[in-house]
């Protein structure tokens, strides 16, 4: 009884508060990928609908308990997304403190998240270097950066991040597998070192993963950031993609592997209105490629803020499939559809999101 009571006394005088969040991105997608013009409506233009919960309860010295519930969902169709999800899109608990923060649950991979700030359109718009996808044979599309799919969240993950230090800071993730008789499958490591310095913004970022049955693994890489000068915001990044498409130790020699260099800017033409674009060169090196299936992407768009916390946006991305290569433009929230060999997929996407 005293144990409780002493228990209850100290949660009594911690200061704890809990934030209701979300935002709405709704967009018309008309495309040609090849295959005659498809116009629907979809969700996440620019970044995917959510409703989250987070909180804190402090401890005093600086340190506090921290956690995050999100759930994404499809605005346009009243969906959950992410699987189906109750909160696919983060659930963690953990502590904050001088020294960093460390979480526990699902959470985004500090590869991904500093590879996404590398990107001028941050996955959307078709413009983006998460929204290239390709047309596999049997007429299905998978995404060009699989392992980005994949690990872009972790399940069962460790995950500490650092304070900054003269402008650096690390993120350091290791996802338990949970496998039986397995000390590796299933599980993920990805770390990532990030810099800023006034204008100036540099990431790179690692993240290996093996598939439950320990016989395929994913791994990438990249590198990049971005500089200010004025309204000016230019973009430059590299990412490298590896995962195996077969199973046992062959595996090692039979990989896909796609690399995507990005250079895009951002101008702020007024307090209201953002101009963006950028060229993304594909560049495939998979086992068995006997000619070039490289290609390049370009990409327009532009926000126009109603509101404090409401904008329109309308964007277009093109891209030229050669030598048997059937990229289709998607999102990071859906793939493209399926495209013809050796056809120029187009996109033209415009929408409206909010944030509360």
């Amino acid at each position: 009884m005293g144990v409780f009571f002493g228990l209850a006394c100290d949660s009594s005088r911690a200061q704890s508060g809990v934030t209701l969040y979300g935002a709405l991105d709704v967009l018309i997608d008309i495309s040609n990928q090849g295959r005659g013009t498809l116009t629907k409506m979809s969700n996440g233009g620019t970044f995917g609908s959510r409703l989250g919960l987070m909180g804190s309860e402090v401890f005093g010295d600086g340190y506090k308990a921290i956690f995050r519930l999100e759930s994404g969902f499809a605005p346009n169709a009243g969906t959950i997304q992410q699987g189906g999800a109750l909160f696919g899109r983060q659930a963690y608990i953990g502590f904050e403190g001088p020294e960093g923060t460390l979480t526990f649950g699902r959470q985004y991979s500090p590869e991904f998240l500093a590879m996404s700030d590398n990107d001028v359109f941050l996955g959307g718009l078709g413009g983006s270097i998460w929204g290239v996808d390709r047309t596999l044979p049997n007429g299905t599309v998978q995404a060009t950066l699989l392992t980005e799919v994949i690990t872009c969240r972790v399940n069962n993950s460790v995950l500490y991040s650092s304070p900054k230090i003269y402008g650096f800071s690390v993120g350091l993730m290791y996802g338990l597998g949970g496998v039986a008789k397995s000390t590796s499958g299933g599980t993920t490591f990805s770390g990532a070192i990030n810099y800023t310095n006034g204008p100036a913004t540099f990431h790179a970022g690692y993240v290996y993963q093996r598939d439950g049955l320990d016989q395929k693994y994913y791994k990438a890489w990249g590198v990049g950031g971005n500089y200010a000068i004025g309204p000016v915001r230019v973009y430059l990044g590299y990412t490298k993609d590896d995962y195996s498409i077969i199973t046992g130790a062959a595996s090692l020699n039979n990989s896909l592997r796609y690399a995507i260099a990005n250079l895009g800017a951002s101008y702020q033409i007024t307090h209201s209105t953002v101009l963006m674009a950028q060229v993304i060169k594909l560049i495939d090196t998979s086992n068995g490629i006997t000619q070039s299936k490289n290609s390049y992407i370009v990409g327009l768009g532009v926000f126009y803020s109603l509101l404090k916390n409401t904008s329109i946006y309308i964007g277009y991305a093109q891209t030229k499939n050669k030598n048997g290569s059937a990229y289709t433009l998607g999102q990071a929230l859906y793939y493209g559809e399926p495209a013809y060999p050796n056809s120029t997929a187009r996109v033209f996407r415009f929408g409206m999101r909010t944030t509360f």
